[in-house]
């Protein structure tokens, strides 16, 4: 899949390298979900209007290659780069602007406060913007948990000022910190979140698990199916050679097993209970 999405990606680039007059390159990772049990966002996503746009045009080239198939866009995995150039920024800062890496949720929210594109209440202050909580979450249709997380990490970097002691509430008013200073020229945003990626790697290890529960018993059914009895060391030894994507443990075949004769599958042999029988 990764190389797969890899040549994909290139070929995307060089197509509308000539066509696309958005000043950002999009890259993206095509993954089989089936092999990729990854977790499907939480929460609604509105996206700024220029990633929005290069969305589209990335599903147009795609389908002319692969019909038939339904994207789910785990938004929560993707991160962007964004330059920043702050009004009242001085030094070096002034002319190059700084880089912030940012998760997609993140730069949804700071795409807001562009003064080309943001909602907010007018841009006669030369701080841009002043936005609340309520407006941040119509404009990008995050939850508001997710919106509330988003904005105490960009409030606690001091990219943004809030009416609430710079803290991040739901009735707080935002705006940007126009004479944003820091030594850092490159700054990472998007990975500090702790508690909600810990949480997302449980999530995603159970659904792992899950599926590979589901992959161990359609593989001892392909099994059964086709030689009808086994003896239970032929039937482990056969599961594990049939199945290439991970190596399944003896103990998830032996769960997997019993699951599959509680469902009506298989069923011990009367005279030898060490025998499983297929039942049709």
């Amino acid at each position: 899949d990764i190389t797969v999405s890899k040549e994909m990606s290139e070929r995307f680039k060089e197509t509308m390298r000539d066509k696309r007059g958005d000043d950002f390159e999009f890259d993206m990772k095509v993954l089989n979900t089936g092999s990729w049990p990854l977790k499907a966002p939480e929460t609604k996503l509105k996206l700024p209007a220029e990633l929005d746009r290069a969305v589209d045009q990335y599903l147009e080239f795609y389908s002319k290659s692969h019909s038939g198939r339904r994207f789910n866009w785990l938004w929560q995995y993707s991160k962007a780069e964004i330059k920043m150039f702050f009004p009242k920024a001085t030094g070096p800062a002034a002319k190059t602007g700084y880089l912030f890496q940012v998760s997609t949720y993140q730069l949804a929210i700071m795409m807001l406060f562009n003064a080309e594109s943001g909602p907010g209440t007018g841009y006669d202050s030369e701080d841009g913007p002043t936005l609340t909580f309520g407006q941040i979450l119509t404009a990008t249709e995050l939850d508001k948990d997710t919106a509330l997380g988003e904005l105490e990490v960009l409030c606690k970097a001091r990219v943004f000022n809030t009416s609430d002691g710079n803290k991040a509430t739901d009735t707080a008013q935002y705006t940007l910190n126009s004479g944003y200073k820091s030594k850092r020229m490159r700054m990472n945003l998007a990975g500090l979140r702790k508690p909600d990626a810990k949480k997302d790697a449980k999530d995603i290890q159970k659904s792992v698990d899950q599926d590979r529960s589901m992959s161990i018993q359609a593989a001892i059914v392909r099994i059964m199916k086709a030689r009808k009895q086994l003896v239970h060391r032929e039937l482990v030894q056969a599961t594990i050679e049939i199945i290439k994507l991970f190596h399944p443990q003896i103990s998830d075949i032996k769960q997997a097993i019993s699951k599959l004769i509680d469902n009506g599958f298989l069923a011990r042999d009367e005279d030898n209970r060490d025998v499983y029988n297929y039942l049709a």
